[in-house]
């Protein structure tokens, strides 16, 4: 990966929809090499895919907690991971190494929402118990860090 490959990576952060004649406006390339060099960081898996940032509360999906789980699980099994990931409401999952084996995201309506998903979360078995915090603001929610060098 050179320069350019990080300044596209760059430029497409910022905006995954800008249009590749604006990226290779930006980059003074050739349209055409500028869609080579993306496909390539697409085909190598640098780009992963391109995401639509939805604001959760304009969906009156106004609540966002933070969950960690104990679980009775070993590291490397990964059944209560599983079982999460079938709850639409459960946003992130991630297995932690520490206290706490699992970090949940998770946006819902209203604590009635919250009450039905925390019940469901425990009737998971090998799940011990859980830590909830409510979310208040959000100050920074950056989804890939910059690439620098």
């Amino acid at each position: 990966m050179d320069n350019t490959d990080k300044r596209i990576l760059n430029l497409l952060r910022n905006d995954a929809r800008m249009p590749n004649v604006a990226l290779a406006r930006e980059l003074n390339m050739a349209p055409s090499a500028v869609l080579e060099r993306v496909r390539k960081l697409e085909e190598s898996g640098v780009i992963q895919g391109y995401v639509t940032r939805i604001d959760s509360r304009k969906l009156n999906r106004n609540m966002q907690i933070l969950i960690d789980l104990d679980t009775d699980e070993n590291i490397g099994e990964s059944s209560v991971g599983l079982e999460l990931a079938k709850m639409p409401e459960i946003v992130e999952i991630l297995e932690t190494c520490g206290e706490r084996y699992y970090r949940l995201k998770v946006v819902v309506r209203d604590t009635d929402e919250l009450a039905d998903l925390m019940y469901r979360i425990g009737k998971i078995p090998l799940v011990r118990k859980s830590y909830s915090h409510l979310i208040l603001n959000t100050i920074k929610n950056d989804l890939s860090s910059e690439i620098i060098d």
